[in-house]
């Protein structure tokens, strides 16, 4: 028997093996793979943080904080908790707190709930700043979604996103979605709702400050918004500090709840870094006394030295892509730069890092690798007491790399062309 003949027998006999269900699954599944291979990553991320959820023992915040926390809520009751002096962080995540409480369940199935919502509520604005990049640079109209929609779902697989609520039970997505929000809407040129979400963040958490410089940048280059607009953020810290006031716990107890926070390095034996690699692990760490204030000020001089020379080159800033791309690099300084950063204090940075280098900027794609490797190492020992690397290397790696992203940065502000 010839080869065509033997050939031509094995298609009959494959095609006689198709069912009619066959064909049709075949062309579906064919005609949808990115819509499925989209939803099986969605729902492999739920499962992933599922699996992780009821872990609390590797947490060293759960059974010290907010397990307590929530059974004082549970003892006196949703308003009468608000109005005791329960935990140290700002009434918004007081008021979580006390709905945790009303649960019938353990105290880290809500926690963590709340964490997993933020998430995918994140990755889904990412989503639409990214389509918002990607449009403006001419992308195909038809791939914009899929590319935008890739890059946002798999910022959910990221080790810390997901260690951070499930396994933690930190809260470090609820403050970043309110941020991420901001973002999109600051991108969109819908400035008053963009100060109103980054107003919320900062409700929720101190650390959405280290994106304010870029507002200021954008206020002096774009001249687009009122200085007024800034008060948004105080005005909205007093109103979401009304929960607590309303209930009677004071003014000062309520109002004052980020100086204590400010003040954590010096009463609560942080030092001048607390897992972040930053440039303080080289035996700088124990003497806060010393440095903290020289700290800020290198801090505020390296985000004002960028501030003004982005401003003297303000046609850098005319594309969306260049504007989040140095807003997160601001951010980022304030990480490396500031006294007393937290391994988690980055989240917002290594977040939208990955996403612009996964969808935008592809070349950069090692920084953001470098970057998570980092942020999963230092969470590798908090969470599991494992130090793979020593500190120091960890630092010096992630010190090389923000250099490296430094020059390049400054280099294309300074070469380009309107």
């Amino acid at each position: 028997m010839s080869t065509n003949a033997r050939d031509n027998g094995n298609k009959k006999e494959i095609k006689a093996g198709v069912t009619g269900f066959d064909r049709w699954l075949i062309a579906f599944v064919n005609d949808n793979l990115d819509k499925l291979a989209l939803c099986v990553l969605l729902l492999l991320a739920v499962l992933i943080r599922v699996k992780m959820i009821p872990e609390t023992t590797l947490s060293p915040d759960y059974e010290s904080y907010y397990l307590p926390w929530v059974q004082a809520y549970r003892e006196y009751g949703f308003f009468g908790g608000l109005s005791k002096d329960i935990g140290d962080y700002y009434v918004p995540y007081n008021v979580m707190y006390a709905i945790c409480s009303l649960f019938p369940c353990e105290p880290y199935i809500p926690l963590a709930v709340f964490s997993m919502i933020a998430e995918f509520v994140s990755a889904f604005f990412v989503r639409k700043i990214l389509i918002l990049i990607l449009a403006e640079r001419g992308i195909t109209e038809d791939k914009v979604p899929l590319q935008a929609s890739f890059g946002a779902v798999l910022t959910l697989f990221l080790p810390f996103v997901v260690w951070n609520g499930a396994l933690w039970k930190q809260c470090d997505a609820i403050y970043v979605v309110f941020l991420v929000i901001s973002l999109y809407y600051l991108l969109k040129d819908n400035y008053r709702t963009a100060f109103i979400f980054l107003a919320l963040s900062f409700g929720f958490k101190l650390q959405a400050i280290f994106f304010v410089p870029l507002f200021m940048v954008l206020y002096f280059s774009k001249k687009k918004y009122s200085i007024l607009e800034f008060f948004w953020i105080p005005v909205m810290y007093l109103i979401l500090g009304l929960p607590c006031v309303l209930c009677r716990r004071g003014l000062k107890a309520t109002y004052l709840a980020y100086l204590s926070q400010t003040q954590e390095v010096s009463t609560e034996g942080y030092g001048m870094v607390s897992y972040y690699p930053n440039f303080y692990n080289f035996g700088l760490d124990n003497f806060d006394e010393i440095l903290t204030l020289p700290a800020v000020i290198m801090a505020v001089v390296v985000l004002g030295v960028m501030a003004v020379y982005v401003l003297k080159h303000a046609e850098f800033l005319g594309k969306k892509q260049n504007v989040l791309y140095f807003g997160v690099f601001m951010a980022w300084t304030c990480c490396m730069f500031l006294p007393g950063m937290h391994e988690r204090y980055d989240y917002a940075v290594v977040l939208l890092m990955t996403a612009i280098c996964l969808t935008l900027e592809r070349q950069k794609l090692w920084a953001a690798a470098l970057m998570n490797l980092n942020s999963t190492l230092v969470y590798i020992m908090v969470l599991f007491k494992q130090e793979t690397l020593p500190i120091t290397v960890i630092s010096a790696v992630q010190i090389v790399v923000y250099a490296i992203v430094a020059f390049d940065l400054i280099k294309r502000i300074g070469g380009h062309r309107a």
